[in-house]
């Protein structure tokens, strides 16, 4: 069985994750863009900009980038879109590991998916 929303369907434009995420920056710097439930914290989208651009600036300094790829293992929390983001703009790829894994698991990921960074 298919099952359909009765809300109408979301356009999606055809660019890169992070530039549909950030769009917003420019018009609404100072809206929130990322809640922590948990705590409250939260990053606007002019400090979420500013974070991802100072990550992925960090990564490529220490030689990140095209073609390497970085696991992310980190609970649901606002930083592992910062990072997530990070690495896209630094030009690398992620792949995500459940922080549930145990040592076997984890080790099999970070060779199946040629991970240089974790």
């Amino acid at each position: 069985m298919l099952y359909t929303s009765p809300l109408p369907s979301v356009e999606i434009p055809l660019v890169p994750i992070t530039e549909f995420v950030l769009r917003r920056v420019e018009d609404h710097p100072d809206r929130p863009a990322l809640i922590d439930g948990a705590s409250g914290r939260t990053y606007s989208f002019a400090e979420l900009s500013d974070v991802i651009h100072r990550l992925a600036g960090g990564l490529a300094a220490r030689g990140f980038g095209p073609g390497d790829t970085l696991a992310l293992m980190a609970p649901n929390l606002p930083e592992y879109a910062i990072v997530f983001h990070a690495v896209a703009v630094a030009g690398g790829v992620v792949t995500t590991v459940n922080p549930t894994y145990g040592a076997e698991e984890i080790a099999f990921q970070l060779r199946d998916a040629g991970a240089t960074e974790l």
